[in-house]
């Protein structure tokens, strides 16, 4: 009985010394600045501290995003079944998806996920037909015709999904899923951090191609092949990656004047998707310059709450009203109106507050009922980069890397382009119906070769609008909208108008240079107003004749009255109407 007692007590106090052995074990840990953990992973991971303030790993450990046997300290069994990026797309709805449901179901149709914008302009440029497939469709298609092949050889590399193991240029590294815009490389940190804070340099890893608004927003304009000016012995002006060069411009004046990033304007419904499967990004895009600039505001919601928690620069104070979007009514928690009305924009990386500058809707080029179909960009984008002519050539009976399948297959392409340009944007009508800056969309010549013999050949001309990102506080004179021959869609030449007859002679003459066009590579239309080139978007046009003489005609007016300010703009209909009937000075001669 004694025995017993004694082999009780044993048993007890030795349960006693190893529980106080983990719990002083577990505090010297913590005081070595490793915090308590829920799962194994850290005693062996020890220098890897945080992964970003919204998921520390105090609480959510290694194995609730990565799997594994999170009670193991054996390293075969403890990453069994674990996986090392759990964002991307195929993992995320496990993974992510646990605290990010809604938000995975929206990416997954997103249309920087399904490329269905990208591949049913391909349709339409190769085929004349509007195909939407997504990358899943198109990744194993057996025998993959032009379009599709082009797709996975020239454009798939700037995929969400990308793998980004593949790339040995580890400055062209992009794709890996949620991580591809949601993680930044720290110096000294093992781990990504994974943030809301997403730097430019994220957005431009993908949008720095064919001079769009990547590199334009920055003031950065893709030259032909040179990289002068040459300082310290190499190129100064390097688009990322290498290889090409660019000319410094303008840059928008958002960026210049406020430094403001790409997502301090783009919401998360018009990046990431509004649940919808849009076959366009215009269909998915929510913000507008009218929804800063002529804001509406309401009380924060639930989800204006949750956005300034998880940026956690920005702070919705008790009292203070925000902005929402004119399209779908979401909340620009980073536009803030105070209780005295004071209304200031901030930074999303920094908090840094801005004073907002608000559309003067009584000024006469605000308000002007000639003008209402201007967008704001019409008249405040100061130049737009322009690559004419997309010559293709593709090679049937050679291989080249394939994107998707990451592996050579059969079907090659080069590009190359007759010349590229920036200048004041060509105008024409845009899908909402809109003036909308224009430019090539794209003019593609296709040649097709097989063991050496030309087997197919054609080329098909397109147009298309969008915003530069190139906004300027002042707009464009208009001498340069109404007597510029660029502006009005008929391309670089000289314009003549008299006796209300319209004639123009072009600068560059396809014919000549081996185009099978009969008309100016850069022209959208001719003075007769008969449209020369396709758009992009159905409902998207040229100015027509009577479009044209129109804005030609008031030429004549603006060479004396060049300024808003002159009282003839005061009420202009009255002003015309007086002039018809010879009422004024002017009309005398």
């Amino acid at each position: 009985m004694v025995k017993l007692k004694w082999f009780k007590a044993s048993v007890a106090l030795s349960s006693i010394i190893i529980i106080l052995i983990s719990i002083t074990l577990l505090l010297n840990n913590n005081q070595k600045g490793r915090s308590l953990n829920p799962d194994s992973c850290v005693y062996c991971h020890r220098n890897i501290k945080t992964v970003g303030r919204a998921h520390p790993i105090s609480i959510f450990g290694c194995a609730s995003c990565h799997g594994g046997d999170k009670y193991s300290f054996n390293k075969e069994k403890a990453h069994r079944g674990m996986v090392l990026n759990p964002a991307r797309l195929e993992y995320a709805d496990k993974y992510c998806g646990k605290c990010h449901a809604d938000v995975i179901e929206r990416v997954d149709n997103s249309i920087m996920v399904t490329e269905k914008g990208v591949l049913g302009v391909l349709h339409e440029k190769f085929t004349g037909k509007g195909e939407f497939l997504s990358v899943d469709k198109v990744k194993n298609i057996k025998r993959p015709d032009l379009t599709t092949n082009y797709f996975k050889k020239m454009c798939a590399a700037c995929h969400v999904n990308q793998l980004q193991t593949i790339f040995k240029n580890r400055e062209r590294v992009r794709g890996g899923g949620c991580v591809d815009c949601h993680s930044v490389k720290k110096k000294g940190k093992l781990h990504p951090i994974l943030t809301t804070l997403i730097p430019s340099s994220n957005c431009l890893k993908c949008h720095n191609r064919s001079n769009r608004i990547g590199l334009a927003y920055f003031g950065e304009y893709q030259s032909a092949v040179y990289g002068t000016p040459y300082k310290n012995g190499k190129f100064s002006h390097v688009i990322r990656g290498g290889g090409r060069y660019y000319l410094r411009l303008h840059a928008d004046i958002h960026w210049r004047l406020a430094k403001l990033e790409c997502i301090d304007c783009h919401t998360e419904w018009g990046l990431m998707g509004d649940g919808y499967n849009h076959k366009r990004f215009e269909e998915q895009v929510v913000i507008q310059c009218i929804d800063c600039h002529e804001p509406m505001f309401g009380k924060p919601d639930k989800l204006a709450y949750l956005l300034a928690e998880t940026n956690g620069k920005i702070k919705l104070k008790k009292g203070v009203e925000i902005a929402y979007t004119h399209k779908d009514f979401r909340p620009i928690y980073n536009l803030q109106k105070d209780r005295d009305g004071n209304i200031y924009f901030y930074r999303k990386l920094d908090g840094k507050r801005i004073k907002m500058i608000l559309l003067n809707g009584n000024a006469a080029y605000h308000n002007l009922k000639i003008h209402k179909r201007l967008s704001c960009q019409a008249c405040h984008s100061e130049w737009l980069p322009s690559c004419y002519g997309c010559h293709v050539t593709g090679f049937k009976d050679k291989k080249q890397y394939d994107w998707l399948l990451h592996k050579a297959t059969t079907g090659a392409f080069r590009e190359y382009s007759s010349f590229n340009r920036f200048a004041h944007p060509t105008l024409g009508i845009g899908w909402k119906g809109k003036v909308m800056p224009f430019g090539p969309g794209c003019q593609s010549f296709v040649s097709v070769y097989s063991k050496g013999k030309l087997v197919k050949q054609f080329h098909r001309m397109f147009m298309a609008a969008w915003d530069p990102h190139t906004t300027q506080l002042k707009s464009r004179s208009c001498v340069d909208c109404h007597f510029n021959p660029i502006t009005l869609g008929l391309g670089r030449g000289n314009l003549h108008f008299k006796n209300n007859k319209m004639t123009f002679s072009p600068i560059y003459n396809s014919k000549l240079s081996g185009l099978p066009i009969s008309y100016p590579i850069d022209a959208f239309v001719d003075v007769h107003g008969k449209e020369l080139q396709g758009v992009s978007y159905k409902g998207e046009r040229a100015f027509n004749g009577k479009e044209l003489r129109k804005i030609i005609a008031a030429y004549s007016c603006i060479l004396c009255h060049s300024k808003y300010s002159d009282r003839i703009y005061r009420n202009f209909e009255q002003s015309k109407k007086m002039f018809l009937e010879k009422k004024t000075p002017c009309s005398k001669y």
